[in-house]
């Protein structure tokens, strides 16, 4: 059962039997879907979610005092007695005036009980977003609109980084006998093999072991990879290892892209979804059209693949997948703060992978016009994700208080 920690404000100057009893009838159907823990102010207490009831009108000053101690974010409970929601709508206001977000649940029984529902659900995302996001090496020179305020970033989301030297990764000593049987497994399951042979496949297996090892000892909720400096050192690229940790539920993103990679972990906390970081390769406005490419892709994501060798590079081992029609979503958040994004319904076309592309490509019907990424892109690598769930991400953004971009 959801447990949610419930603060009660109010005036004190209501008649007092009928006031509890008309406080008692409100919450008596959220106590049988809701484990309701009475909090006071500045009181932590673990829930699920932490709400204030706004019981009352006259109760707007005490809330303005006690301010300082509410948790975030600010979630105000209001009903149709009482003037409760008078003063919720005051309360909020002013909240907004100080430059947070707020939103005040109120309705039918039936429809607060459904939103409270979904609020734990955004609560558990961004208690996901806060992290930590392991930054493996730098963010690769090219991504010059791709380097968030981290101040700004850790006031809106909580979001912490690490910041970790890529030598963690290639220093690690990987074993062989998991290396190879890892490589088997890809080649084994692949539906061609293009390019690379098993000396190829072993080298970028290796890296899978030593990935998983740096996110799970440094306990991280995501990271992202300086990949292309792998290719220097190792000769290999970390096409296959992104792969598989994705596939794990480990989200790793590509090329040092923080935006990126904080996008992905955003769809996966609120979806459950498995996420495909790629480039827009090809626009077509006239028509809502989408081209997406990328060398690594989660086979969890994908109908089946094939294994050539990484697109720029020629190096190393990078993934063809083969989308499976039906809807997808396309994401990004970007911005300073990171409380900018772009979200699009779309559906999967058909399609072969064309030469001078990166291996993974999607081509993609969008139910939003294509112009954004020409007029107002958020820069580079967008991520998609099976199923058309734009109206649960503009929720959960809007609730935030993010702005969205078209």
């Amino acid at each position: 059962m959801i447990k949610i920690a419930l603060l009660r404000l109010d005036s004190g100057r209501h008649d007092p039997l009928r006031f509890e009893r008309d406080r008692a009838e409100f919450l008596a159907p959220l106590r049988r879907e809701f484990e309701l823990l009475q909090m006071k102010p500045g009181e932590a207490v673990t829930a699920d979610l932490h709400v204030v009831f706004i019981a009352s009108g006259g109760s707007e000053d005490r809330f303005r005092k006690l301010y300082p101690l509410l948790p975030r974010p600010l979630i105000l409970l209001a009903d149709n007695k009482h003037n409760s929601l008078a003063a919720a709508l005051e309360i909020s206001a002013w909240v907004r005036q100080q430059d947070e977000t707020t939103e005040i649940v109120h309705g039918d029984r039936g429809f607060i009980s459904s939103r409270l529902q979904r609020l734990a659900d955004f609560q558990k995302t961004r208690q996901a977003l806060a992290g930590p996001i392991g930054v493996i090496g730098k963010p690769s020179d090219w991504l010059i609109a791709s380097t968030p305020d981290r101040r700004l970033v850790k006031k809106r989301w909580g979001t912490k980084f690490i910041d970790i030297p890529l030598s963690a990764l290639t220093g690690y000593q990987a074993g062989e006998a998991d290396a190879a049987a890892l490589a088997r497994e890809f080649a084994a399951n692949a539906m061609q093999l293009e390019g690379v042979d098993e000396a190829a496949l072993a080298s970028a297996a290796r890296l899978v072991s030593a990935l998983r090892s740096v996110f799970l000892g440094r306990r991280l909720r995501a990271a992202t990879l300086r990949c292309f400096s792998l290719i220097d050192s190792l000769r290999t690229t970390g096409c296959l290892a992104l792969s598989r940790l994705n596939d794990e539920g480990l989200i790793c993103g590509c090329e040092g892209d923080v935006p990126a990679v904080f996008s992905m972990l955003l769809l996966y906390a609120l979806t459950g979804e498995i996420p495909f970081m790629a480039n827009p390769a090809e626009v077509d406005v006239a028509n809502n059209r989408l081209l997406l490419a990328h060398c690594s892709v989660p086979r969890r994501a994908v109908s089946g693949y094939r294994l050539q060798t990484h697109f720029e590079t020629g190096l190393g081992v990078g993934l063809s997948g083969d989308f499976a029609p039906g809807p997808v979503t396309v994401f990004k958040a970007g911005g300073p703060g990171l409380d900018k994004y772009f979200a699009a319904g779309a559906d999967v076309m058909p399609g072969r992978p064309e030469p001078g592309l990166c291996r993974t490509q999607v081509r993609l019907q969008l139910r939003e016009p294509a112009g954004y990424f020409l007029h107002a892109s958020l820069a580079n690598h967008h991520v998609l994700i099976r199923g058309d769930h734009t109206e649960r991400i503009d929720d959960f953004l809007r609730h935030c208080g993010a702005v969205r971009v078209k």
